[in-house]
């Protein structure tokens, strides 16, 4: 029994977390109304329909924010490569409506890294739906979304990765 065990909280060790960088409802990249993201062309994950107006860090590690404030990316000592690319189209936007506020690129799970005008947002892209992507695949094993179709709040648990060996 004692074995068993320890093979099973090995296994359990070995998944990796990913929390909210938004409050809002986790849905499937398919519900995202952009190819590249609904079909996994850049990774996989989920996305959340965000209810207010700030980007979390998710995971512990480097994160780069885009000039344009619209996406952030992450990667963690382990080596998943990850962004949260804040809704479609909201490029184009120039930076109009984001707000910086991470002071470092070091950040741990809940640091607050961009404001943004979720109203102003809306009224000028075709959605606020916001990919969360891993995008170093080839070296996931697998990834659950364990609060698919859930309300979430920033630092709640949305994905368990688990990576390759």
């Amino acid at each position: 029994m004692g074995f068993f065990n320890l093979f099973k909280k090995k296994k359990e060790e070995d998944w990796f977390e990913v929390y909210s960088p938004l409050n809002g409802k986790v849905i499937d990249l398919s519900e995202v109304p952009d190819e590249a993201f609904a079909q996994r062309m850049v990774g996989d994950g989920c996305a959340i329909d965000p209810v207010e107006g700030a980007i979390y860090a998710p995971v512990a590690g480097e994160c780069d924010i885009f000039e344009t404030n619209h996406a952030v990316s992450f990667e963690t000592p382990n080596g998943l490569e990850m962004i949260v690319h804040f809704g479609m189209d909201t490029v184009a936007l120039k930076g109009e409506g984001f707000k910086k506020v991470a002071t470092s690129n070091e950040v741990k799970v809940g640091d607050k890294l961009v404001e943004y005008d979720l109203d102003f947002i809306k009224s000028k892209v075709p959605s606020v739906k916001t990919p969360i992507i891993i995008n170093n695949m080839d070296a996931v094993e697998k990834i659950e979304v364990v609060a698919m179709g859930k309300d979430v709040k920033v630092g709640d648990l949305i994905m368990k990765v688990l990576l390759k060996k």
